[in-house]
């Protein structure tokens, strides 16, 4: 593409500031009433033209103003980064209060994941995706177990990550409270320490070495357990969202709408999709706009990706919309939540 100049670049700069801002083709009139500078209609007009001609804008019919391609888009976008990159953008006092509160608040929380989507979301006012790290690497610290009858038996796994994986097991016979007790224990000594990784390659499956009521008991407990860590090796995903681009102009056309549903229909896809794009970006935040984005179903629109550093792990986020989005939100979200998860690690 063609480089642009000073004033070319303003003049695109403002092109998509209001049409980000009105969700409509942008005259020259709106132009020259945003610019502060001194600068006459047949001037922006000629600018827009040869914008035009360049490709960066474009015009839907002959009587209307001009609308950002993908390439002004990512000028604008890029033009953005430049003050992050130099460290210039400073995140709003608000929004670093409403991070580290919900952040903080959410220590703990058996659903920080969620509760991460829905700042995010709220932040950036588009839909937000967080996929959290699987539970692979995180250390198992004691089982417990809470009889319920004389055969049912609540069994409790707490994680290091203050996650608890949960579920019944039923007994052959009755046991005594004494020997579900020791039977804890005894499963405990074994998997304290361990990662889910290692329990399920049968770290546990080592109680019944000695053949004692206890250690029949427990290995029972141990063989019914294993559903517990059936889905460890698969990362938590949410969105949160979708009602907020519902009612943008670029869903008056059905296609975009199904390409979303389409996208977010499925977890696994959508887990599969951030990693993707994130392998082949190495900033802080990835941008993808309109038909730069390889995942063909999300061409419509735009999407922002990062990593971040959960438990010691990684995971990864996004802010998922239409190309008329508000790009400078999105960076302040997805920064101020990189930011403070880091600090929190």
């Amino acid at each position: 593409m063609k480089k642009l100049d000073a004033r070319s670049q303003d003049i695109l700069h403002a092109v998509v500031r209001l049409n980000i801002e009105t969700g409509r083709a942008v005259s020259s009139g709106l132009v020259e009433r945003f610019l502060t500078s001194n600068v006459s209609s047949a001037t922006i007009r000629n600018v827009m033209k040869n914008l035009e001609s360049d490709g960066y804008l474009e015009q839907p019919h002959p009587s209307a103003g001009r609308l950002p391609t993908d390439a002004g888009y990512r000028v604008f976008v890029d033009r953005l980064r430049t003050g992050w990159a130099l460290r210039t953008r400073v995140i709003p006092e608000e929004i670093q209060q409403e991070v580290h509160r919900d952040l903080q608040g959410s220590e703990g929380h058996p659903d920080r994941i969620g509760i991460m989507a829905r700042l995010l979301s709220r932040l950036t006012s588009n839909i937000s995706i967080i996929v959290g790290p699987s539970l692979n690497e995180v250390k198992a610290q004691r089982v417990e177990l809470y009889p319920r009858s004389s055969t049912r038996i609540l069994m409790v796994v707490i994680l290091d990550n203050n996650q608890v994986r949960t579920g019944m097991v039923k007994l052959s016979e009755p046991q005594s409270d004494l020997v579900i007790e020791q039977a804890a224990r005894l499963i405990s000594d074994r998997v304290s320490g361990h990662t889910v990784a290692e329990i399920r390659k049968g770290v546990w499956e080592t109680v019944d070495l000695v053949p004692t009521p206890v250690t029949r008991c427990a290995a029972t407990i141990v063989s019914q357990g294993r559903e517990l860590f059936q889905d460890t090796d698969q990362p938590e995903v949410q969105l949160e969202g979708v009602g907020n681009v519902l009612s943008e102009p670029e869903f008056g056309d059905p296609e975009p709408l199904k390409a979303l549903l389409r996208f977010i229909e499925s977890p696994l896809s959508m887990k599969s999709a951030l990693h993707r794009l994130g392998s082949q970006c190495a900033d802080e935040v990835g941008v993808w706009i309109g038909q730069e984005n390889p995942l063909g179903e999300l061409q419509q629109f735009s999407m922002l990706t990062g990593k971040f550093e959960y438990d010691g792990r990684q995971g990864m986020l996004a802010v998922l919309g239409p190309r008329r989005m508000w790009y400078q939100q999105a960076f302040y979200g997805i920064d101020a939540m990189q930011q403070m998860m880091s600090q929190s690690k």
